[in-house]
């Protein structure tokens, strides 16, 4: 038996229990029909499927991936700045960042969820703070999709940061310190070094935030209301509340789907990426 199987074997067999197998009966279960009385009968049916282009449901899956998109879009913005910053400081700032960056990531979804209600609320911090500057707060962005990408972001930015500056730590100075000497801007550096140099990170950073972002739960939940329900709350729903489980496997189907489609998008930059680096190398 070859060494290599050995190796990949466990991993192998824990993929197809874990993972194979309960989709194959998630996908399955997707085309059996709705009962009241069993919750699901094994006549065949593509209703379910149907079911999900409705406008409702279609609207909610749109806005599932507008949040997502935009959580991620947020993620680059805010963590390019934050992974080179890491990637070029001492150890001690380093050290300190580098725990503050990690700390939403200690603490559970529920409770980093009823910190941003404190904070987003009618009465919460952000209007206190907002009345203070003599300036109108007598609305809230809680209960919308503002409130759900505010929170995705703030959870999910590590997950931004840490690929991005796994890949930036391996930009020689030297690099930018040539194109400084040539006359280079900033932002040319930035635009036609770092960037191009960092893809890998880029890719692996949204392609986390993404699929995380589409799949929450409890912060759509808390944080969104009705105006900010996504698929991971249908999901819930049809299987606690409605037993409709048919249903729920058709949207969780769907929800899979994006993943794939995110992580074939992920994978096909990539190899762009390293194509492109071998035509300049």
């Amino acid at each position: 038996m070859p060494a290599s199987l050995w190796l990949i074997g466990p991993y192998f067999l824990a993929l197809v229990v874990f993972l194979a197998l309960p989709l194959s009966n998630v996908l399955q279960l997707s085309f059996y029909t709705y009962s009241p009385i069993t919750i699901w009968t094994t006549d065949l049916t593509l209703q379910n499927y149907h079911k999900i282009f409705t406008p409702y449901f279609a609207k909610i899956t749109l806005r599932t991936v507008r949040i997502g998109a935009l959580a991620t879009f947020f993620c680059v913005l805010l963590g390019y700045p934050l992974a080179y910053y890491f990637s070029r400081c001492s150890k001690r700032s380093l050290s300190v960042g580098m725990f503050i960056l990690v700390m939403p990531l200690m603490v559970s979804a529920v409770v980093g969820a009823f910190g941003w209600i404190v904070i987003l609320g009618r009465n919460g911090l952000l209007n206190g703070l907002l009345k203070t500057l003599n300036i109108d707060a007598d609305s809230s962005i809680l209960y919308t999709e503002t409130a759900v990408v505010v929170a995705l972001v703030h959870f999910l930015l590590p997950l931004m940061v840490l690929p991005l500056m796994a890949s930036m730590e391996k930009i020689s100075m030297r690099l930018e310190e040539a194109a400084t000497n040539l006359g280079a801007s900033p932002l040319f550096i930035i635009r036609r070094i770092i960037i191009p140099l960092s893809r890998a990170g880029l890719v692996s950073g949204c392609l986390l935030c993404f699929t995380v972002a589409i799949s929450v739960v409890v912060t759509s939940a808390l944080l969104g209301g009705r105006s900010g329900r996504m698929l991971g709350n249908e999901i819930y729903d049809q299987v606690i509340t409605a037993y409709d489980w048919p249903f729920a496997s058709s949207l969780a189907i769907v929800l899979v789907t994006l993943i794939v489609i995110a992580l074939s998008a992920a994978l096909v930059a990539a190899r762009r990426g390293n194509r492109t680096k071998g035509m300049r190398s």
